[in-house]
Order: structure tokens, then sequence, then C-alpha cells
């Protein structure tokens, strides 16, 4: 739930369930209050709740006035008087009447009253009388019906109800559903208030606490957050940048011992044959090759150790280009049949010095096209020959060249049958620098970036590089090239 439907429902829930704890509590204490006000009055008095007083007080009067009208000479009536006075009871109600200024008749419940000096005169009308009693003043309703009796002398009957006791009744219900709105107020905002400030703190402590222990360098570890609202968002972003910086730094130390062991790669690499160089050079200046003989051998072994010193340095730089992605490729629809036949012929000869017959098993008569930079290709197959040719160990060698396709790509295997690869060093033959021969002999075992460049130009090409071999029996390059679309180049 986010933040904003959060805290719309609590701003809606102060609002309900104020009123409705409110309406609760007004139930109870109206309850309680008028029962204690009834309770006040005449035990008959309780025949009726408060409502239904109201409305048989009215039906009453209305049959006073009806009296008035037509029978006056009633009011004078000691029975009809006593009739009346026993519904009066029921509705703690009384009656007083007038004739001129003389009051003729006062029910018992108000001769306690001093009602007579405060009664309005005839033709006045007063709804609400406060009289003396017993040193107080009581509240009376009291409704008036003006008359003539039969000898046409004015007079006045009055209907009087006490409702001192419902006065009370209210004002004690008033004070405490005063009360009880501020408790229930202060009760009600405290409660939301906590749970859903609780809801967005400690959330927020967490981040917090996690800043402080990145900013210490600590990123091992690790934030939950089973919130589902905006600060659960960021929760889960900051986890993400936690990951992600955790990872970068991971990456950037695994950078520079890369760095580190590449510069001592190159140092080895290069001092090998700067040695040899060195050393054949001294042999010439001190007069070792004495002979045209010993002194051709020393120049062409100077002349090779430097042209090795020339293309490991020449792969050193093709391959820092391809690392940095700065190598600018020119990719070209190429028919792939067509071009590894024409790989071949280039080697023919010279992997027949070697006693190495290579095939190309071509699977349809169809051209084949797919994208391809023609020459950094041609490097791939010559690095993976080349590495082929490095390892063989039969007498007759015999390299074969295999092309698949499926629905996107072009799937070339290279295979020969020389010594293989150890299950060991199977997941390393495409890192730099790496050679199964750990003498690092740079005669036998090249530079180590063969597979390496052959593994990176090949990614560029949007395809992936890997190998299988059975040591003893040989070892396959397998790698994919994409196909040629309509729309492409």
């Amino acid at each position: 739930m986010s933040i904003k439907v959060r805290l719309l429902l609590s701003y809606i829930a102060m609002l309900i369930v104020p009123i409705i704890l409110t309406v609760m509590v007004a139930l109870l204490a109206g309850f309680y209050y008028f029962s204690d006000a009834q309770k006040a009055y005449d035990i008959k008095a309780q025949m009726y709740p408060f409502g239904k007083t109201i409305v048989e007080r009215d039906k009453l009067f209305s049959s006073i006035k009806l009296t008035s009208i037509e029978k006056p000479e009633n009011f004078q009536d000691e029975v009809y008087l006593k009739k009346l006075e026993k519904k009066l009871e029921t509705l703690n109600s009384g009656i007083i009447v007038r004739k001129n200024d003389q009051i003729l008749y006062s029910s018992p419940t108000l001769r306690d009253f001093n009602t007579k000096e405060y009664l309005p005169r005839f033709g006045e009308y007063v709804k609400d009388l406060t009289v003396p009693y017993r040193d107080i003043k009581i509240g009376l309703i009291l409704s008036q019906q003006d008359f003539y009796f039969t000898d046409k002398v004015s007079g006045s009957v009055f209907l009087a109800t006490n409702v001192e006791p419902l006065k009370k009744a209210v004002n004690k219900l008033h004070i405490t559903i005063s009360i009880f709105i501020i408790i229930i107020l202060i009760a009600t905002n405290g409660t939301l208030t906590f749970i859903v400030a609780r809801s967005i703190i400690k959330p927020l402590y967490k981040l917090k606490a996690s800043a402080n222990e990145i900013k210490e360098g600590n990123l091992n570890f690790h934030i939950e957050t089973n919130s589902k609202d905006e600060i659960g968002e960021v929760c889960t972003a900051f986890e993400e940048m936690r990951a992600r910086l955790k990872e970068s730094i991971e990456v950037q130390l695994q950078y520079e011992e890369n760095r580190k062991e590449l510069i001592s790669n190159i140092s080895h690499d290069l001092k090998t044959p700067i040695t040899a160089i060195k050393g054949y050079v001294e042999g010439i200046r001190d007069g070792v090759a004495d002979t045209p003989e010993k002194m051709s051998k020393y120049i062409n072994t100077i002349y090779t150790k430097t042209s090795d010193v020339d293309k490991l340095i020449d792969e050193l730089f093709l391959y820092s280009k391809l690392d940095l992605h700065r190598f600018p490729f020119s990719f070209t629809k190429i028919d792939i049949y067509q071009y590894v036949e024409d790989c071949i012929e280039e080697l023919h000869f010279h992997l027949l010095e070697k006693n190495i017959k290579i095939n190309h098993h071509r699977a349809d008569t169809k051209p084949l096209f797919v994208i391809a930079d023609v020459q950094q290709l041609k490097r791939v197959f010559i690095n993976i020959i080349e590495n082929a040719v490095k390892y063989m160990d039969k007498e007759k060698g015999e390299i074969n060249i295999m092309i698949e396709q499926d629905e996107r790509s072009v799937i070339i295997e290279v295979k020969d049958n020389g010594q293989g690869i150890p299950s060991s060093a199977l997941p390393y033959i495409f890192d730099r620098f790496y050679r199964a021969d750990q003498a690092r002999n740079i005669a036998t075992g090249g530079s180590g970036l063969g597979l390496s460049i052959a593994k990176k130009i090949i990614e560029e090409h949007g395809g992936y590089i890997r190998a299988n071999s059975v040591e003893d029996e040989g070892t396959s390059m397998v790698f994919t090239l994409k196909k040629h679309k309509s729309g492409d180049i």
C-alpha cells in the first residue's frame, strides 16, 4: 500500500473512528444519565420514556385545549380534574387552573413550586418557566391555553412539566461527551499517527543504517524490506545500488589484479626473447660467432626472436583495443562456404609441410551468407588452426571444418586429432596469457593471446565460442556467426 493511500486512509479513519466512538459514548452515557433522570421523578413517571412522554404530553394538551373550547366548566369539575390528574402523573406533569387572578386548581406535583406569581397573565404566553423551589430555581416546560368560562370570566389552564432532572442529565451528558471527544481525538490521532509514522520511519532507519555501512566501506550486507509503498521502492533501489556498487568495486579490484597479471605476463613474455637476443648480440660482439656459418645462425636467431617480440607487441595492441571495444570492424556480407575454401587454400601448403591434412565438409551447395569482418574472421581461423598445429602429436594430423546452421546463426566447428586439452585446463584456454604448457616457452607455447583474441573477435560479431576436448583424441572449437538477412549490410 502506497504512502499516499495510507495517509488518505489514516485521514478518513481520523474522521470516522472518532465519530463512531463519540456516537457510542453518547448512546451509552445518554442511556445512563436519562435513566438516572427518570429515577428522580415519581415512580409513575417511569411508565414512558422521554421521547414518548413528549408525544403523550402533546396529545393530552390537545385534549385539554379541546375541553377548554367545548366544556370549559370541566375545569371546575373535581371528577374531571382527578381523572385528568391520573394521566398527568404518568407524564411527570401537572395543571394549574386559573380564573381571573385566582388559582382554582393546582396539581399535587406543582404545589411545592412557587408558581402563582410567575404564571403569565391572560393573553401572555411563556413556553419555558423557571420557578423557585426550596431556594433553587427549577425549570418547567409550560403550555398555556386561555379561554372563557360559561359565566364569561377569563380563565387559563397551564400544563407544566418538570424538566430539571432532564436538564441536569443533558448537562452531564454534554460534559461527558465533550471530555470523551477530547480523549477519543487524542487517542485516535495518536494511535493512527504512531502506526503510520512507524511504518514510514522504520524503513528510513534501515536506510540510514545502510548508508552508514556504505560510508564505512562495508558492502557485505542486505537491505530487506516488506514494504510495498514508496519507501519500499526506495529500499529496493538502494539495495540494487548497493549490489551494483559492490559488483563494480569487485570488478574494479579484478581489473586491478588483471592489470598486475597482464604487466607481469608481458614482462615475462618480452624478457624471454629479449634475453635471447641480448645473448646472441653479446656472442657476436665477443667474437663467439667467428665463422660465417655461426654468424648467419646468430643473425637468423636474432631475427626470429625479434619477429616474435614484434608479433607479441602486435597481439598485445590488438587485444588491448578489443578489450576496450575500440577496434574498428568492417562488417560485410560473405559466403561462409567460399570463405572457408579460400582460407583452406591459403593454409594448405603450410599445413602440408607439417604433415597435417585439412578438410572442409560442406553441408549444402547453395551459398550461406553471414555478417563478418573478413580480415578479423581470418585471424580467428588462423589462431584456432595454429593452436591445433601447435598441440598436434600425431604423425598424420587432420583438421576438419564443419558448418551447420539454425534459424539465426551459422555454427562453425574446427576439429583436430591432436593431443587434446586436459579437462582441468579447458575452462581457462580463452583467458589471456593462459597456456596449458606451464613452462611458458614462447617457442612452443606462443603468446597465450591467440584464443583470447579469437574469443573477443567472435563476441564482437555477436556470437560465442566454446571448446570441447578429449585427451589423446583431439580438440573441437565451435563458434557462431550471425546469418545475413534482408535489410542487413
